[in-house]
């Protein structure tokens, strides 16, 4: 007998026939899609009313690992759009996690990855000398060592993080919490720059933010940090269009290569 998800997927390829009036050849290959889905969810042990925006992005970043081509991973994000929103109106989920992903036409433009040599030159970028370039060299090492969004590092308070065990509670899209280890570098700066960088931007002002502005303001917005590592990468001549997110691909993309376990790379994303 069927799984209840197989059997959707049976059900969506005849919607998909009989009320979108698509091809057989076009249903053929949604059907294989998510069949592919189902595969992965089984191997991650996941029902599907459990899959959450990290998960999609992780699966997108596994079949792209796999080989498929960029027109194939941007289907593979359109199928999965339309699955869940035909599982909504069956009341088999409660949302759809594709919603605030990246559309295909913005996927099309985006380069793979920085290389390990390139990632190392923005980190050394900032000046940490200075409170602000400890700040902004925490930032971007935690960044890279954890996969975080750059929402998330916005977010992030001092009650969150444990440099000592090496690891910080992330707060997530849609409220999901999870744990993430931190990398020796990412631990050594950012002890740095709350040691010696963040209590001179305070300036005796007080908040539970752990990054904040050259003023103690009590925390950063996404667009400061989106501008920071545009200039970072400026300075550095990286060629590529570098921004925040290249930097959860990149961290993703690297442990991979280092044959790190994807279930375990999907769960710090």
């Amino acid at each position: 007998m069927k799984s209840d998800l197989r059997g959707a997927i049976d059900t969506f390829a005849t919607y998909l026939l009989a009320e979108r009036g698509l091809s057989v050849n076009t249903a053929n290959n949604y059907t294989r899609d998510l069949n592919s889905f189902a595969d992965h969810l089984d191997d991650s042990n996941m029902r599907i009313e459990e899959v959450g925006p990290s998960d999609i992005e992780a699966y997108l970043l596994h079949i792209s690992e796999q080989g498929l081509s960029p027109s194939s991973s941007r289907r593979a994000l359109s199928c999965l759009r339309h699955f869940f929103k035909y599982l909504v109106i069956r009341g088999m989920v409660q949302g759809n996690p594709t919603s605030n992903i990246e559309s295909p036409r913005q996927w099309k433009r985006l380069p793979s990855c920085l290389t390990p040599e390139e990632v190392e030159r923005l980190l050394n970028a900032p000046d940490t000398s200075k409170p602000k370039g400890l700040r902004d060299r925490s930032i971007l090492e935690m960044m890279y060592a954890t996969g975080m969004r750059v929402s998330e590092i916005c977010s992030a308070r001092t009650t969150s993080i444990n440099l000592p065990d090496g690891f910080i509670l992330c707060t997530g899209k849609g409220s999901k919490q999870r744990l993430i280890p931190i990398g020796k570098e990412a631990i050594k700066w950012t002890r740095e720059y709350l040691k010696r960088g963040r209590p001179l931007l305070l300036q005796g002002r007080s908040t539970d933010y752990i990054y904040v502005s050259e003023k103690g303001r009590r925390g950063l917005s996404r667009q400061f940090v989106w501008q920071m590592i545009k200039r970072y990468a400026a300075e550095c001549d990286l060629k590529k269009d570098v921004y925040p997110h290249i930097l959860r691909h990149s961290f993703a993309t690297h442990l991979l290569e280092n044959d790190a376990d994807l279930l375990s790379i999907k769960m710090m994303l």
